[in-house]
């Protein structure tokens, strides 16, 4: 009768600890699909969405001490293009100078692109990438960092974000591309 019963108490357990897996794998991956489909969101986003992501990073920092630049969407008529910052006081040729721009799609409400150039400020090109809807990882870190900015155009692609690094610890460019797909090839 004891077998019997630390038998039916083996299997009891076991049953219970393979519906809590399963449990905790469907949570996982429910996890897993609202940050790639956060991320995926990028081919979407408007401005609106993206200023709202950034700011409240921007406010999460600031209360850590850590500066982010302020990014507000603005026409430059001059230029006609689009900007999130570009400090007004500052001529483009100042060594100094950082700017923001970004690429509106036909709609002029959906992002196509963003762009920073300037001095690095690590701290808002983090902020910048991470507005887009993606998590941020140790990769991501390192790939940012200013000591590893090279001349040559480096990429990495993560959950259909594109950015791309270059230029000097003086002067980089980074942009943010939403991965759209190609147009077909001819043969």
């Amino acid at each position: 009768m004891k077998k019997v019963a630390v038998s039916i108490a083996v299997v009891a357990i076991v049953v219970v600890a393979g519906l809590a897996m399963l449990g905790m794998s469907n949570q996982t991956t429910a996890i897993e699909t609202s940050i790639s489909h956060s991320a995926s969101s990028f081919k979407q986003m408007t401005t609106e969405t993206y200023l709202s992501q950034y700011n409240k990073i921007k406010e999460d920092l600031a209360v850590k001490g850590i500066h982010t630049l302020p990014f507000q969407l603005e026409l430059d008529k001059q230029t006609n293009y689009y900007r999130f910052y570009y400090p007004k006081q500052e001529n483009a040729a100042n060594e100094k100078a950082i700017w923001v721009s970004v690429m509106l799609s036909a709609d002029q409400k959906t992002i196509d692109g963003i762009m920073y150039e300037g001095v690095p400020d690590v701290h808002t090109v983090k902020a910048m990438i991470q507005a887009t809807g993606l998590t941020w990882t140790p990769e991501l870190d390192q790939f940012v960092a200013v000591t590893n900015i090279a001349k040559t155009p480096k990429e990495m692609i993560v959950s259909d974000v594109k950015v791309t690094i270059e230029g000097t610890s003086a002067q980089i460019k980074v942009m943010v591309d939403p991965v759209k797909l190609e147009a077909p090839k001819k043969i």
